[in-house]
């Protein structure tokens, strides 16, 4: 027996109404969310931008580490790890083509790295070594 809880059996046995209301607000959450994620996505492009990366490791073994993760989808171009005050806990990784970019995103998203999730999106902006490329 439960008390004072929505969609559950009550001491008497009967079952209130609930149920409907609850599952119809989860989905409705769950649309919300989707929707979020999709304004947050940035146009792809061939330049992940992470973050949430731990501050405290020192660069050449982060920007070593990060290679190593995102090489599994697709040739890396340049790991670009940043370390000024504002700009801690950052890098761009700037793939060679577009599609290695997309697979490393859905792949990597949400990854225990160094005891953080890290946070991958497409960056705002293709990088100047992408652009100079691309003859743009």
């Amino acid at each position: 027996m439960t008390e004072g809880v929505e969609g559950t059996t009550s001491s008497t046995g009967d079952s209130t109404s609930g149920n409907g209301v609850i599952s119809q607000s989860i989905e409705q959450i769950k649309e919300q969310n989707d929707v979020e994620k999709q304004k947050t996505l940035n146009e792809p492009n061939a330049t992940l931008y992470v973050s949430n990366l731990d501050w405290s490791i020192k660069r050449p073994l982060l920007k070593r580490a990060l290679l190593s993760l995102f090489t599994r989808h697709g040739k890396v171009l340049e790991v670009i790890a940043l370390r000024r005050e504002g700009l801690r806990g950052q890098a761009f990784i700037i793939f060679e083509d577009v599609t290695s970019a997309t697979n490393a995103l859905n792949e990597e998203r949400s990854f225990n790295f160094f005891g953080k999730d890290l946070k991958v999106d497409y960056a705002r902006e293709k990088s100047d070594r992408i652009a100079k490329r691309d003859g743009t």
